[in-house]
């Protein structure tokens, strides 16, 4: 199918270039804030109900998608906080920093107070391309407007967690 009217996304057209391109982008409502959401779609691949059905309900349920996100980075830095020392040391002057030093009270910032200090900024939708299993990746950061690294959390379309990768 090359086109079709979706009830969350509207309506949606395969793109006509020869690579994976963005075919709607949109925001989702979590906590108090906004993540912004990109849907990738291959031209080769079409447009499958089913799974965007399945993409609609992840971001109704997007604070399930964040908890399960959150506690693979948790996992993920309890087994090698570089991430963690990197930013601590890179970006010493920045608030979300130097707040996380201070409550650390001296010791090592916690991978706990990490974690809940870093904040989604993009979730992508890969809509029939790839990898099978990684189709939602949730891109976190400790601090946008500081640092263009930040881990993706990349699940598939059931919210089950594929990998973490530290990314810039």
């Amino acid at each position: 199918m090359k086109s079709i009217d979706h009830p969350y996304f509207g309506h949606l057209e395969v793109p006509s270039a020869d690579g994976t391109d963005v075919i709607w982008e949109g925001a989702a409502s979590l906590g108090s804030g906004k993540v912004e959401v990109r849907l990738w779609a291959d031209p080769k691949s079409g447009l499958d109900a089913d799974e965007l059905d399945a993409f609609a309900t992840r971001l109704a349920h997007l604070p399930a998608l964040d908890t399960a996100a959150r506690a693979a980075i948790r996992e993920y830095l309890r087994q090698d906080r570089y991430f963690i020392d990197h930013h601590a040391d890179e970006l010493d002057d920045a608030e979300v920093i130097k707040r996380l030093t201070r409550d650390a009270n001296g010791e090592a910032i916690s991978v706990d107070a990490f974690t809940a200090a870093m904040h989604p900024v993009q979730i992508g939708l890969w809509h029939l391309t790839g990898e099978a299993e990684a189709r939602i990746v949730m891109d976190y950061t400790i601090d946008a407007e500081t640092s263009d690294e930040l881990l993706a959390v990349k699940m598939a379309d059931d919210g089950t967690v594929v990998s973490v990768d530290w990314e810039s």
